[in-house]
């Protein structure tokens, strides 16, 4: 049996994409599998049957500046694996897998990536589906043939998640609702809310559904709190409209997501929950500064409106590159002509 250690700081919805390697992983090679992962983004992972391990350190570690703390933090680690894969795009990583021994696996960006690694992808097309880039790893390295039909995500609900999920369905009487997640850009390593709606598109959309006679739940985590408190006042505490942020767990958040009428999302962890949770047809996403090509699987590109690939640049998605003025996105999306689906 060989022994395979993955590393991925995050986030959420990145984790969810490589659901389908580690899961191909541990079907197609007789391996123990272990993944090192940040805090905030091991809940995507939590209690997944194909992991044998998970190793959960502290965000700060996975930045440029930790990236000699988490050299020590995995000092313990060195020479007990085969292989070492690296689901993350930046270089430094790559020289932490080395540092491990075994066979390095991961992408390469720039020049200075290619030095650590035994195997290598060029990680270069934002119009491919991330998660064929997550497949290449497995192809790259050479140990089990990757299958491309194979994409679905794997997200565990427990008992306990099914419970937490029906304990606030009745608490909240929740009955011919919907679901709208505006979050996107606000995580542990971003902080500037950039694949969000704005805020007068957000209520706009809100309102709309409010008319349309459903309950509207607006689901995140805790970070989306605060600014659904701001919607829930400008809308003056509608009756049908319930902040959730932060109330229920990633996976009992899944479950509620499967139940509803419809889900309206912007790019965002929620979004990739809602795939996992195969709602299909049942999933509106807006973009703005990502193409939904490279987020979103093949089946579910018509459920993406996306009216800003005029102003698109790709370094946001190859490298995470801001531009120096961002453009104003979701300009030219009028939420007035968004198709509200009657369940």
């Amino acid at each position: 049996m060989i022994k395979i250690l993955l590393i991925k700081r995050g986030a959420i919805g990145d984790l969810l994409m490589a659901t389908p390697l580690i899961r191909q992983l541990k079907q197609k090679v007789n391996c123990e599998l272990d993944i090192v992962v940040g805090k905030t983004a091991a809940i995507a992972i939590k209690n997944n049957p194909y992991i044998n391990n998970t190793i959960i350190l502290d965000d700060e570690l996975f930045s440029i500046s930790g990236m000699t703390k988490l050299h020590n933090a995995l000092k313990p680690f060195k020479k007990k694996y085969d292989y070492v894969f690296v689901l993350d795009k930046h270089w430094y990583f790559n020289f932490v897998a080395k540092s491990l021994g075994g066979i390095t696996v991961g992408y390469v960006r720039e020049r200075l990536s290619n030095i650590a690694l035994k195997y290598s992808v060029k990680y270069h097309d934002v119009t491919r589906y991330h998660g064929f880039y997550y497949l290449d790893l497995l192809h790259a390295s050479g140990i089990a043939k990757a299958d491309y039909d194979d994409i679905a995500l794997d997200l565990h609900v427990s008992l306990q998640d099914k419970q937490d999920a029906d304990d606030f369905a009745k608490l909240q009487l929740l009955d011919n609702y919907v679901v709208f997640v505006n979050s996107g850009g606000n995580n542990a390593y971003e902080k500037n809310g950039i694949r969000m709606l704005p805020h007068d598109k957000a209520i706009v959309l809100i309102h709309r559904l409010l008319a349309d006679e459903k309950i509207v739940v607006l689901a995140g985590g805790k970070l989306d709190f605060e600014h659904y408190e701001e919607y829930c006042r400008e809308l003056h505490y509608h009756p049908r409209l319930i902040n959730a942020a932060g109330r229920l767990g990633l996976a009992a958040s899944g479950v509620i997501f499967a139940k509803a009428k419809h889900v309206y999302t912007t790019d965002c962890g929620a979004m990739h929950i809602a795939v996992a949770m195969k709602i299909g047809d049942k999933l509106t996403s807006f973009f703005g500064p990502t193409n939904p090509r490279h987020i979103l699987p093949p089946a579910y590109l018509s459920t993406a409106i996306w009216l800003d690939d005029a102003i698109y640049d790709s370094a946001y998605q190859l490298n995470g590159a801001k531009r120096r003025n961002e453009p104003n996105y979701f300009t030219n999306l009028d939420v007035n002509l968004v198709n509200l689906v009657n369940g």
